[in-house]
């Protein structure tokens, strides 16, 4: 009798989450957004130690341009992610299963991302963040599967590529500004590689905000 009282109490509760994720959609897209932005994040890291590493640079002027290939990539990354799972626009069917992605996706990003600090902190060589670019694309391209998103069909809806890009290239300029400042005119720490991702971190966190209020007003309107 226990165990039954359990079970519809348990059903209850998930059926109650439901509900309320169901009336407030914006509260999974901001969870959504927020597991793709460690991947994004993870990405943009990831092309900006490889490309400091390559040409020795980890601060001043030129970081920007630095900063541009890891930023492009996960601009590209980040608009159909957000576009076929964080705006998607889908009903909460299971909680468990959105429960479960959530954590794949960002188990991946902060164990692929740990592995891109370690490589910084110890000077890698390029390779490195090489061979590391190639896992991450694979492992995307898994759980892209995975999620059924291959299957996914929104051809018929409006392509907001121009608000998407305007929104990204003001996020953009917000974070390479804040990646200047702090590796440029702040201590962050004597490890040039830490510093760098010290840095990164703050201005991620900087445009991430922005790019969430954006494309949740301007580029996936639902």
């Amino acid at each position: 009798m226990e165990n039954t009282n359990s079970l519809q109490s348990s059903g209850g509760f998930s059926e109650k989450i439901t509900g309320i994720l169901n009336k407030y959609p914006v509260i999974l897209q901001l969870l959504r957004f927020a597991a793709i932005g460690v991947f994004n994040t993870t990405m943009d890291v990831l092309l900006l130690n490889f490309m400091a590493a390559q040409f020795g640079i980890t601060k001043g002027a030129s970081i920007g341009w630095v900063n541009l290939p890891g930023f492009t990539l996960a601009l590209i990354q980040s608009y159909y992610w957000n576009r076929y799972w964080a705006f998607s626009g889908e009903a909460v069917v299971s909680l468990l299963k959105n429960f479960l992605r959530l954590v794949a996706v960002g188990v991946v990003g902060i164990l692929v991302y740990g592995l891109i600090v370690l490589g910084a902190h110890n000077f890698a060589q390029p390779i490195y963040f090489g061979g590391i670019f190639v896992v991450f694309v694979l492992a995307q391209l898994i759980l892209w599967y995975s999620f059924g998103f291959f299957k996914s069909n929104l051809s018929g809806e409006h392509q907001p590529y121009l608000s998407f890009l305007i929104v990204s290239l003001i996020g953009f300029l917000i974070n390479s500004l804040v990646l200047y400042f702090t590796t440029t005119h702040l201590n962050l720490s004597s490890n040039s590689g830490d510093s760098l991702n010290i840095g990164k971190i703050i201005a991620t966190v900087a445009s991430l905000i922005w790019n969430f209020i954006g494309y949740k007003i301007f580029v996936f309107k639902k």
